[in-house]
């Protein structure tokens, strides 16, 4: 049985910060946060740090992707997202506890079924 998050994905940043408390990890615990020296945000405990995880598009180890102009990107680039979440594949694979993944969408209304 896979463990999934008590809640639906949060579609906002608003959503997703009012979730972080009552989220869980793949065994069902309460996920903790901590700040991480090595790439100086706060995040679950765990989690890989994004250290961890280079962008293969800018090289950045750090909390943010880079843009060329050397300012923080407001959000990674696909290949760092895809070994991030490779390396918490990985990991969960070896047994460790991980973030929970969000339940599936439930599908739409089928509209050619009378009610």
């Amino acid at each position: 049985m896979t463990i999934t998050q008590p809640m639906p994905a949060p579609r906002t940043l608003a959503e997703y910060e009012a979730a972080k408390p009552h989220m869980i990890d793949t065994l069902g615990r309460p996920l903790v946060t901590a700040w991480c020296d090595t790439c100086r945000i706060r995040h679950f405990t765990v989690e890989p740090c994004a250290s961890e995880a280079p962008c293969p598009t800018c090289g950045s180890t750090r909390s943010r992707c880079m843009r060329p102009s050397e300012h923080e990107a407001p959000s990674w680039h696909r290949a760092r997202v895809a070994r991030f979440e490779a390396l918490c594949d990985q990991r969960e694979s070896e047994g460790l506890p991980q973030v929970a993944r969000w339940p599936a969408p439930a599908p739409p209304p089928d509209r050619h079924r009378p009610a």
